[in-house]
């Protein structure tokens, strides 16, 4: 019994960390339409802080994706570490826009905007390397653990 009492301070020590580690991740994201209109585009962070982002990195975007979609495309894009999925392995959140988006600039889909594809997106670390390369002011990677009962 005495055990159990120790284990689950771990566990929620652990979530702690998990918490902390995860600050910088947006309270809030904007649309592309919105990000082009800012002097400073910015948005906010968990621990109140401020994500800026490159005009340069915003002007890129909204070259590669048709108009049309500027005012549905949310920033930043935000990849998540997955620990339960393997060594190694990111997911992309968001929408099927912003999921579409990271397949077609990593080269992992050739289908157009008009025929976005539905799905989890899984990266891996030379993926989120490349992605960052390309964009990386708009890229935000979290850390996520799963319930106990997955592993």
């Amino acid at each position: 019994m005495g055990w159990t009492k120790g284990y689950d301070r771990y566990l929620t020590h652990i979530d702690f960390l998990i918490k902390r580690l995860n600050m910088h991740l947006p309270k809030n994201r904007k649309s592309l339409l919105q990000l082009l209109s800012e002097d400073s585009p910015s948005v906010d962070a968990v621990d109140g802080s401020k994500l800026y982002f490159k005009k340069q990195d915003i002007e890129e975007v909204s070259k590669i994706l048709p108009k049309k979609f500027h005012g549905s495309f949310m920033l930043p894009i935000l990849i998540v570490r997955r620990i339960e999925l393997g060594k190694g392995v990111f997911t992309v959140m968001g929408g099927k826009l912003e999921k579409h988006f990271v397949r077609k600039i990593l080269g992992l889909t050739q289908k157009s905007f008009d025929e976005i594809e539905g799905g989890e997106v899984y990266l891996y670390k030379v993926q989120v390397q490349e992605l960052l390369g390309k964009l990386g002011s708009l890229i935000v990677i979290g850390f996520e653990i799963p319930d106990e009962e997955k592993f």
